[in-house]
């Protein structure tokens, strides 16, 4: 058994967004989160048209699935890992949904509250708690200014360190509905979900879903780092100006890393790696 798994996030986001079993996801993790009743956030969400985008040259770029009622907009975000890139690449997304709302100064007064519901594979804090709840609040009296905008950190590592049977004693709804995201050994998903017929569903779907895509269900530590990895390049790569961008082709280049590889990291074609590695002035 592999320690420390996590389902691929690339699945996770067609999970989140898939016809039959997105919403019933979604409006689980949602009335967990919330402790609204289940139908009564499924009967009002829906998949929104939404289009937003952290970067138009950066795949997996877009907003993993948002769904809206009448007075809010959930979006729900899928995080392998922490880096400064992902940090504003979350933020973009809410700001986004926030201000694209207001055209006039009447739209305020008919503007949904934003709610990002993060699922993160680590610690956003590193303060041991499963969950974290995000508002604008005061620094020193700790005063709520509003709940116009609410980000929530959903923390998978704390699964990871309690025994799987505690689940079902804690009676955590949340916990229930998010383990089989952190872990792969059957039995203990067979232990958790036996009964639940529904959870059930929605993990096999995930197998399909893994096996049309030909990805592999979950990846491990090792294979998420080397995402981290990539994710720190294309985050250079988005902020350095063109000489902070050839230094670091010219780098991974004499680095013996493949072209096709530095063309994906770097988001840049064959053509212009090729241009940059051949260039007078390298």
């Amino acid at each position: 058994m592999r320690n420390n798994v996590f389902l691929n996030e690339k699945v996770a986001k067609k999970l989140f967004k898939n016809e039959k079993y997105g919403k019933v996801l979604s409006a689980k993790v949602i009335s967990d989160i919330m402790d609204v009743d289940y139908e009564i956030i499924y009967n009002n969400i829906k998949l929104s048209t939404e289009e937003i985008s952290f970067s138009s040259k950066t795949l997996s770029s877009t907003a993993d699935a948002i769904y809206t009622d009448d007075i809010r907009y959930f979006n729900i975000e899928i995080n392998f890992y922490n880096s400064r890139r992902k940090e504003r690449q979350l933020s973009s997304y809410t700001y986004q949904l926030y201000l694209g709302q207001l055209h006039t100064y009447k739209d305020y007064n008919k503007i949904k509250k934003i709610v990002q519901i993060s699922i993160d594979s680590y610690d956003y804090f590193n303060k041991g708690d499963f969950i974290y709840h995000v508002y604008f609040m005061d620094n020193k009296h700790h005063i709520k200014e509003n709940d116009d905008i609410t980000k929530i950190h959903i923390n998978l590592e704390y699964l990871r360190k309690i025994d799987y049977t505690d689940i079902e004693i804690s009676g955590n709804k949340l916990m229930h509905d998010l383990y089989f995201l952190i872990c792969e050994d059957r039995k203990k998903l067979d232990s958790v979900y036996g009964k639940d017929n529904l959870m059930s569903e929605i993990i096999d779907e995930s197998k399909k879903i893994a096996g049309i895509m030909d990805l592999d269900l979950y990846l491990t530590d090792d294979e998420i780092r080397k995402l981290d990895q990539e994710d720190y390049y294309k985050q250079g790569m988005e902020e350095g100006i063109n000489n902070t961008n050839r230094k670091m082709v010219i780098n991974m280049h004499k680095n013996n890393i493949d072209i096709n590889t530095i063309s994906q990291i770097a988001d840049l074609s064959v053509c212009e790696i090729e241009s940059i590695i051949n260039s007078k002035d390298n």
